[in-house]
């Protein structure tokens, strides 16, 4: 009897220290992946990007389920700068809005919230732009191959309009109605790729170039 209870606690020491090890993983991938501890409100500021946002509490939002290139009609309920927002869209099935925080992709505008960075040069002119163009609208959000970043993130082409299957591979529609487009070619933004991230690379890399080409916004003059 004794020999057999040994047994059993080796074996369930053996259990404890690989379920224990499991843990350490886990917790060290969720930390690099998402860093930040939380305050008394829930919430944190991510070290890396500089935004706050809830993951507790009554301001946290709820995640829904996205695919890869696909379109989902959504509302903007904030800007938080020129190139990110947090949208709201309701189910299928009508339960209730859920909420997300979308980066528009291929895209990056001047800093205007990072809380180690001081407001970049035509920063607050893109943040102003985008509140302009898009506080309380609704939208049309495509996503790409991946429909998130590594912080949570939705990644987005946003449009103003439904687009139609052609309306995604035509330039026509894409400088009249995409909203990541405009940020480039009115010099809002500048190019950024992160593959495998890259549907519309080419196009943006055109956009940009007229801008720039044409002086227009953060291209028109040396920053001071």
């Amino acid at each position: 009897m004794t020999y057999y209870l040994n047994l059993n606690l080796k074996g369930f020491d053996s259990m404890r220290k690989f379920l224990a090890a499991v843990l350490v993983l886990v917790f060290a991938s969720m930390a690099r992946a998402h860093p930040g501890r939380l305050d008394a409100q829930g919430g944190h500021t991510n070290k890396e990007t500089g935004e706050y946002h809830y993951h507790k509490g009554p301001n946290a939002l709820e995640s829904l389920e996205l695919r890869r290139n696909t379109v989902y009609k959504a509302k903007i309920e904030r800007v938080v700068d020129g190139d990110t927002a947090i949208v709201s869209f309701m189910p299928d099935d009508g339960s209730k809005y859920l909420k997300e925080r979308v980066r528009f992709l291929g895209v990056d505008t001047p800093e205007t919230v990072h809380p180690n960075k001081p407001v970049q040069y035509y920063g607050k002119e893109a943040s102003d732009f985008t509140k302009a163009q898009l506080t309380d609208k609704f939208v049309w959000l495509q996503t790409d191959v991946n429909a998130k970043d590594r912080y949570d993130r939705m990644l987005a082409y946003v449009w103003l309009k439904e687009p139609t299957t052609k309306d995604l591979e035509d330039e026509t529609a894409i400088r009249e109605y995409m909203y990541n487009a405009r940020l480039l070619l009115e010099g809002y933004a500048q190019l950024m790729t992160i593959q495998p991230n890259s549907r519309y690379a080419n196009l943006f890399v055109h956009f940009q170039r007229e801008a720039r080409e044409a002086k227009k916004g953060l291209w028109g003059k040396d920053p001071e």
